[in-house]
């Protein structure tokens, strides 16, 4: 994801770094093969970090057209994930942390409206003395990150492609879903989820090229579809995951690049 312009620290986050440096033990929300693994590829837990914010979803404007109403909620579902995540980033930062492993997304409905977005991971520092410019961010964990450094890869951020889209047919869509018209393809709804993965995912692809990455690992992918009435259909895609980059060219990564060159491209 592109940098997003976030607010100040907040009291709650200051107060979890406090507790940090207070308390001096380091928490890890990592498994212990996660742990094995990311010590295995030159990194140190220094502490769980966590990036927050609630959206009010449920008022989509003044527009009678569910197309405009669909693609307005996609773009605040997006927008949750980037500024919890870029939250996240700020503790991680703060900790003087060089990534974030095993990070998790989770979107909590507090009423009829307002949804927390919330995305915890464990942050982690390289046994060097060369840091980068900024943190990396990956869903993998720690065995998975090790595995993908030593043959050659280093993640760099997650990335999230979220799209939204509305379809109305006022002619074969009622009389493809009446209860006696059989089972067979309808074709409004096919067109819908495959059109609107596509966008997703295209988007998640255009957030790999602009950070710089060589590819992308998906590590979940959902479409919600649902009817607008009796002649449309409307849909939201997301596709989440992380950006790596290329650092070695060969089937094994030389140990000694293990610790310095991933942090150094970035």
């Amino acid at each position: 994801m592109p940098k997003r312009d976030v607010r100040s620290r907040s009291p709650i986050g200051q107060a979890r770094l406090d507790r940090f440096s207070v308390s001096g033990p380091k928490t890890s929300l990592l498994s212990v093969p996660g742990a094995v693994g990311a010590e295995a590829a030159g990194f140190t837990p220094v502490g769980d970090v966590m990036g927050s914010v609630v959206h009010q979803t449920g008022w989509a404007g003044p527009s009678t057209w569910a197309a405009d109403q669909i693609k307005l909620l996609a773009e605040l579902l997006y927008r949750g994930y980037a500024t919890a995540l870029d939250r996240l980033e700020e503790e991680a930062t703060a900790l003087g942390a060089d990534g974030v492993l095993g990070i998790e997304f989770t979107i909590t409905s507090l009423d009829d409206v307002a949804q927390e977005f919330v995305a915890l991971g464990t942050a982690v520092r390289a046994a060097t003395d060369r840091r980068p410019r900024r943190p990396f961010t990956t869903f993998l964990p720690g065995q998975d990150v090790g595995k993908l450094m030593q043959a050659g890869w280093v993640p760099v951020r997650v990335a999230v492609g979220v799209a939204g889209q509305a379809m109305f047919d006022k002619y074969h869509r009622p009389s493809q879903t009446r209860v006696w018209a059989g089972n067979f393809e309808v074709d409004m709804p096919t067109k819908l989820v495959t059109d609107v993965r596509a966008a997703a995912r295209a988007e998640f692809a255009r957030e790999i090229g602009d950070c710089g990455a060589d590819g992308g690992i998906v590590s979940d992918m959902n479409v919600q579809a649902w009817p607008v009435h009796d002649y449309a259909v409307a849909g939201i895609a997301t596709v989440i995951g992380t950006a790596i980059a290329r650092f070695h060219e060969g089937r094994t990564a030389p140990t000694s690049a293990l610790k310095i060159l991933p942090l150094n491209r970035f």
